[in-house]
């Protein structure tokens, strides 16, 4: 066994944050967290919150609510798999079954996305734009926290909200895994990672550093490697996204309603008198076919990739920004992602699309413009005419608390994106309405 390895027995931890709670009945610690995911506000809001498609009316399109659940249903077998497969070398711990490592990915999956701001990656860069146009709201921050706005994820968001530190939050008191396999890009907004992506804001860096080193994780290059258990929640992600998005394109009219069936029942390699059959059904019926098909194969294929990249995950050499299913050499993987890659113009310059998203961008860039004009009156005490009106919208209690740290600014300037992170697209839309006058 190679000596700078990482061990399950640590990966695996029990350990939450906050208070460590005994098992209740049958359910494990990742069990517990799975629950505690669902009955968040931030979890319950997703289903008013883009996938791809804003303000859609049409009942058979994926909201992020709707996508998180099925990525939690192919995160939690690909997560199984793991765990059988730790059974079958000896590596799983004796307090660990294997579905224990199901649970933690499905969990992953669960929260992926609950920090999502409204209008989806459109929100994530309606954000940053309007915070690098308008620097000099946050010019006075140290740089390491400057970057949280200019940079800002959704990724960050998500585990802001876990741990308890977020608007009017209370977190859940994650296991350690569960925040292990949700850095994909386990550094700050701050590391020089050559990317924009990253996992964490400077406000969480402390306890995510102590979680870290708690799992084991190994550190180079100034940066924790990835957990293992990241990768499969990220695989997960990908297979459903790519599959979905085409899906939902050929219910909105982007791609004709033959589509998927063309471009892949011969990759599936039915009989041809089931393809023809298949072929005669209306079309969701037999993207619902297809569909399963292709997760169920991806899943195969990816979880192949990691058996086969085992060890380099193991020791920390996998790079972080190397996806199973792009590394894949399964020809479902293969076709999915370039079949994906040949059709994302069409699918994300669509006329609708593309208008309600320069409103997205609109909506959001005034929310952000009538709510950060005031954090610095707050922050000083000077008078102002919307002052008051800010801090009851962010929260009297939050905004206090944070006026008696020495890192106020910083601290009401983060409030104001958990206040914009939680609304959901058409609250957003009315909140930008009743700001511009136009709604009462």
């Amino acid at each position: 066994m190679t000596e700078n390895r990482m061990k399950w027995s640590t990966l695996l931890s029990r350990k939450r944050v906050g208070k460590d709670l005994p098992d209740i009945g049958p359910r494990s610690p990742f069990q517990m967290d799975i629950d505690r995911i669902i009955f968040l506000d931030h979890f319950r809001r997703l289903s008013r919150k883009a996938q791809v498609h804003p303000l859609i009316e049409n009942d058979h399109i994926h909201s992020r609510l709707t996508h998180s659940l099925e990525t939690s249903s192919v995160g939690r077998s690909l997560g199984e798999l793991a765990g059988f497969h730790l059974q079958k070398i000896g590596e799983l711990p004796p307090d660990i079954e294997p579905h224990h490592l199901g649970q933690i990915v499905q969990a992953a999956c669960l929260a992926h996305d609950i920090g999502n701001p409204p209008f989806g990656h459109s929100g994530e860069s309606a954000i940053k734009d309007w915070f690098n146009h308008n620097a000099s709201c946050i010019d006075y921050l140290d740089k390491h926290c400057r970057t949280d706005f200019t940079k800002f994820d959704g990724n960050a968001m998500s585990l802001r909200i876990l741990l308890s530190t977020g608007f009017h939050s209370q977190g859940i008191g994650p296991t350690y895994p569960l925040i292990g396999a949700l850095l994909k890009y386990p550094w700050p907004s701050s590391f020089d990672s050559g990317k924009e992506k990253f996992s964490y804001f400077y406000n969480e860096s402390t306890i995510i550093n102590t979680i870290c080193e708690e799992l084991g994780l190994i550190k180079q290059d100034n940066h924790f490697c990835r957990h293992p258990l990241a990768f499969l929640m990220e695989a997960a992600d990908d297979i459903c996204y790519r599959i979905i998005d085409l899906e939902d394109a050929t219910e909105v009219g982007i791609l004709d309603k033959s589509f998927m069936y063309d471009k892949f029942i011969d990759l599936l390699e039915y009989p041809p008198e089931k393809a023809e059959g298949i072929k005669s059904l209306h079309f969701r019926q037999r993207n619902s076919i297809i569909r399963a098909k292709l997760i169920n194969t991806s899943i195969s294929e990816c979880f192949d990739t990691f058996i086969k990249n085992y060890d380099l995950i193991l020791q920390g050499k996998l790079p972080p920004d190397t996806s199973l299913l792009s590394a894949a050499g399964g020809k479902t993987c293969k076709a999915l992602a370039s079949i994906y890659k040949g059709i994302s113009n069409t699918l994300f310059l669509s006329r609708r699309k593309m208008m309600l998203e320069i409103g997205a961008f609109n909506a959001i860039g005034k929310i952000l413009e009538v709510c950060m004009l005031d954090i610095k009156h707050i922050c000083t005490g000077d008078s102002s005419y919307n002052k008051d009106k800010i801090k009851a919208l962010l929260g009297s209690d939050v905004v206090e608390k944070n006026l008696l740290d020495h890192n106020k600014h910083y601290l009401l300037s983060l409030a104001v994106l958990d206040y914009i992170s939680g609304m959901s697209d058409h609250y957003a839309t009315e909140v930008c309405r009743k700001f511009l006058g136009l709604g009462f």
